[in-house]
């Protein structure tokens, strides 16, 4: 009578809990714990349901995971990409206790989770200060591109005339292509991946370098023209939106001595009159010009210290000299000598890594061979021309809201399974009769007329629940886990590895087309295969080092081009990078950089004044995803002076993670899909490729056929189009479940 039973009830912390735990077997010998469960099946309140949320947040809280996780996520953004498992112990421990000691002092109240105990176990670690480490290849980090534009506004000091403080305007940044904006990050996975690997040294020394995942030519270019522009202009608009500062920087402050209209050449000519520019001055001058005749050198050494942290590297440090002596002339000459010194930091490895760029222990450096980008004058017609365009739907699509079952007793389950998500009018019907499928009418989405029209005329087709594999199995084989699964199933990040892959056995594959690029490239025994991303850095472009070219990167706006003021600079940026270094992220940068150079004044002499057909078309549409298959079009129409055999391009469009959408929200991306594919299947038909071009839809998942109430939520097979002049069109291919 005195024993505990599953009927006891325990106080724990205030809350009165049944003594019996509640074990989900997920296969493969795991399994974990469910919260404690207080909402009644068949009374339900919204008391219970508030300690419910508490419940499940503090398991979240209390979970084993919880401390190494938090753990290795700070340490990547404060001191190193690749943390040992030692370091991560001792950070999670402190994490954990709450105190953390070192040379006699203890920090933190012995709380779970006290960040003074854990950012206290990370900036004071051996890994964190041992200068030894700075040699290292894979210690430190790259740098993401917000902090280094705070690190140069801060240790440059901008500030006003008045000296005054200023509120900074900093909206709008991603949008000028810098890649990353307080408040505004593209997913809940934020600005870059933090399992990202990029071609070259890092992936073939298998680690990680998150922040390169912005390292592709339009950021770069427009964070170079960013840092060029602010010592010039100040916090500006001057030079086209191509600044940091915002398009009204020059009206804002109205209040004296920092008030009124200024104009950009007074800016550039340190008239007074702007409100935020940098105004640091180096120490050796003595004064706000170099009064004491301090050398180029002991300047260098300064400026060296404040933005790269006295890491700058000897040849880098003469290119700094000959920048400091060249712009050392006319009025001005010690401002405009500083400015300029101040601009080329920016374009410099050191500053965009934390580790030392050369090993010290090595006393020569190889330069970096130059990319070919010599093109035929009057190159002959490209015969036999290939393109795949690869259209990805990040988020998860319903794409069961894309492809509906009619006229058959599938569409009363559908109808009655989706209950207030379902589409039960307006639907675009399609014939399947010959499709071998459950039913022989399905519909499109309202939104789809284009799509619709490709489909009738045999220019499109669909494919039903496709997904990620190992073994194929069914809904038993799955809840016993008796097969193989694709790993972190639902999970956004790894299944759009995965569906980019199309390995599921292992999501550090290449990417499915760069595979494809470099069997073809194999295959021929020459480099015929280009890869285009008009959307950042995919990794389905993504192939083996050194067998095929790594894939340019553009933006919807076309080929990413040097301001004039960085431009007059474009030899000395080049040079800035030339060497061959053994930082992974110091060569990761050096090698998107060149390759930015070289790729971008191929692309601006071949396809900067390429027309089309469709242009108004496209500008009609209006949205970016327009704008980037614009983009492939005008790339493909310069396939003769590219010498283009086999091309592969990626553009994406967001939005689709519709946890909370019933329609409105899946109705206006899928009519943005639409039009962008009307226009670019009536352009390539203008120029005669049509059938020599396909368009895939991809998205990293399906979404749940139930409806949670507000919207659906992850699954796993998907229904997604493919469109093109020579696909087997008019027909569903694969299975629609039933």
């Amino acid at each position: 009578a005195d024993a505990f039973d599953d009927q006891t009830i325990f106080e724990v912390n205030g809350l009165f809990l049944s003594n019996t735990a509640s074990i989900v077997d997920i296969g493969d010998g795991y399994t974990f714990r469910n919260p404690p469960m207080y909402n009644s099946p068949i009374d339900q309140t919204q008391r219970d349901a508030l300690y419910e949320t508490d419940a499940i947040l503090q398991h979240y809280v209390d979970h084993p995971n919880t401390a190494p996780f938090i753990s290795t996520k700070l340490i990547q953004h404060l001191v190193t990409s690749n943390p040992s498992p030692r370091y991560v112990k001792v950070v999670a421990d402190a994490f954990r206790t709450g105190t953390y000691t070192s040379g006699g002092y203890t920090f933190g109240k012995g709380n779970y989770g006290d960040m003074e105990a854990c950012v206290a176990a990370i900036l004071l670690d051996r890994e964190a200060r041992s200068s030894t480490l700075d040699d290292d290849a894979i210690s430190g980090r790259a740098r993401e591109p917000l902090l280094k534009v705070m690190h140069m506004m801060r240790s440059m000091e901008l500030s006003t005339e008045s000296g005054a403080k200023r509120e900074v305007d900093m909206i709008y940044l991603t949008s000028r292509g810098l890649g990353q904006e307080s408040f505004n990050a593209p997913s809940v996975f934020s600005f870059f991946l933090s399992e990202y690997q990029p071609v070259g040294p890092a992936l073939n020394k298998g680690v990680v370098a998150p922040e390169t995942q912005l390292f592709d030519a339009p950021k770069l270019i427009s964070f170079m023209n960013g840092l060029f522009s602010l010592p010039a202009f100040g916090l500006t608009d001057c030079q086209w939106w191509q600044g940091f500062g915002s398009d009204r920087a020059r009206y804002w402050i109205t209040d004296y001595p920092d008030g009124g209209y200024f104009d950009c050449g007074s800016a550039e000519a340190e008239q007074p009159g702007v409100p935020l520019r940098l105004r640091w001055k180096p120490p050796s001058w003595g004064g706000e010009t170099n009064v004491n005749n301090a050398p180029p050198s002991q300047i260098i050494d300064e400026v060296d210290l404040l933005l790269t942290g006295g890491r700058l590297h000897p040849s880098n440090k003469a290119i700094m000299e000959q920048v400091y002596n060249s712009a050392n002339s006319g009025i001005n000459p010690d401002s405009k000598s500083l400015k300029a010194v101040i601009s080329h930091f920016a374009a410099t490895p050191e500053f965009h890594i934390t580790n030392n760029l050369m090993n010290s222990r090595v006393t020569t450096t190889a330069t970096r061979p130059t990319p070919d980008i010599s093109t035929p004058p009057n190159p002959a017609p490209v015969t036999d021309y290939r393109a795949i365009v690869y259209l990805y739907m990040d988020g998860a699509m319903d794409s069961y809201s894309a492809l509906v079952p009619m006229n058959c007793y599938l569409n009363q389950q559908y109808v009655s399974v989706r209950g207030d998500i379902a589409i039960k009018s307006g639907l675009l019907p399609i014939d399947a009769s010959t499709s071998d499928q459950p039913c022989d009418d399905f519909g499109l989405h309202p939104s789809l007329v284009n799509i619709h029209s490709l489909y009738n005329d045999g220019d499109a087709s669909f494919i039903a629940n496709v997904g990620p594999l190992i073994k194929t199995m069914d809904k038993y084989e799955f809840e016993a886990g008796s097969k193989p699964q694709p790993m972190a199933l639902f999970a956004h990040n790894t299944q759009t590895q995965i569906t980019q892959t199309v390995f599921a056995q292992d999501a550090s594959a290449g990417g499915v087309l760069g595979r494809i690029g470099d069997s073809i490239n194999n295959r021929e025994g020459s480099d015929v295969f280009d890869a285009y991303s008009i959307s950042g850095t995919p990794k389905v472009l993504e192939g083996a080092p050194s067998v095929s070219k790594p894939a340019d990167v553009l933006s919807g706006s076309g080929v990413a081009d040097f301001i004039p003021k960085a431009g007059t600079f474009e030899a000395n940026i080049e040079a800035l990078s030339e060497n061959v270094v053994t930082s992974i992220y110091g060569e990761t940068f050096s090698v998107s950089m060149t390759n930015a150079i070289y790729r971008t004044r191929l692309l601006d002499e071949v396809i900067g004044n390429v027309t089309l057909d469709e242009d108004s078309c496209f500008t009609n549409a209006g949205t970016d995803l327009a704008d980037q298959f614009e983009q492939v079009a005008r790339i493909i129409k310069s396939r003769d002076g590219l010498e283009a055999k086999r091309d592969v391009f990626y553009v994406s469009i967001g939005g689709f993670d519709t946890h909370s959408d019933n329609g409105p929200v899946l109705t206006n991306l899928l009519s943005q899909i639409d039009d962008s594919i009307s226009c670019f299947a009536s352009e390539m038909k203008s120029q005669g490729v049509w059938s020599n071009v396909t368009v895939i839809s991809a998205s990293e998942f399906g979404r749940t056929l139930t409806s949670n109430g507000l919207g659906t939520d992850h699954a796993w097979g998907g229904n997604h189009f493919i469109a093109g002049g020579s696909v087997a069109g008019g027909r569903i291919h694969g299975q629609y479940p039933d």
